[in-house]
């Protein structure tokens, strides 16, 4: 069944790229200080209060967040109830698990504040990956362009502004992109688990078979 491939594929891939912000973290707790990828990235953005960035951390609140994951929930209710599930809690989880444990855990401060990873940017990332998940597969692809467009942007904007250094900003996109495919994926594992996710949920991607 290809969507339980698909599911496997994405805990992969998820813990792939939370494990890689982890040791970023470890790394960053025993030196915090900018990096040599950080001087590199700041050489390139310099800082910055255009109103092109301020509109972009415009929406990093958490009600935006909120907001965002029940709609794309919704779209994807009727067709694929673990994905909607999903879509509905994974970005707000990475929100929480980045403020709550990450930036606590690493200590790294910029301008007296936790800084690693970006809030702004795991949420925009988490956002993007859940938009390209609810995506049926025939729109999907102009799905993912936007979404990197938007995740790339907020990530610029954050450095820009100085409210984070470049690997703060990278770990958020890697964190943000990786819960919610752990979510994802955990939860169509859950759903076949208690054997109701074959006869009743097709993808998102319109790929999901029942067996038989």
């Amino acid at each position: 069944m290809r969507r339980d491939e698909d599911s496997i594929r994405e805990l992969m891939a998820g813990a792939a790229l939370v494990v890689l912000t982890a040791i970023g973290g470890v790394y960053f707790a025993v030196r915090p200080a900018s990096s040599t990828v950080d001087g590199w990235f700041l050489d390139l953005v310099g800082a910055s209060r255009s109103a092109f960035y301020l509109h972009a951390v415009s929406l990093r609140y958490p009600t935006v967040l909120v907001v965002a994951s029940v709609i794309l929930a919704g779209i994807c209710l009727l067709r694929d109830l673990p994905r909607a599930a999903a879509c509905l809690i994974g970005p707000p989880l990475a929100l929480l698990a980045s403020e709550l444990a990450a930036k606590p855990l690493v200590g790294r401060t910029l301008g007296g504040a936790l800084c690693y990873p970006s809030g702004s940017t795991v949420g925009a990332a988490a956002l993007a990956t859940a938009a390209v998940l609810a995506t049926p597969a025939r729109g999907r692809v102009w799905t993912i362009m936007a979404g990197a467009v938007y995740a790339l942007w907020v990530s610029v904007s954050v450095v820009a502004l100085q409210w984070h250094y470049p690997t703060d900003a990278l770990a958020g996109l890697a964190f943000g992109v990786g819960v919610v495919l752990l979510v994802d994926g955990a939860a169509w594992q859950v759903a076949r688990w208690v054997g109701q996710g074959r006869p009743r949920w097709r993808s998102a991607a319109g790929v999901g078979q029942t067996e038989g």
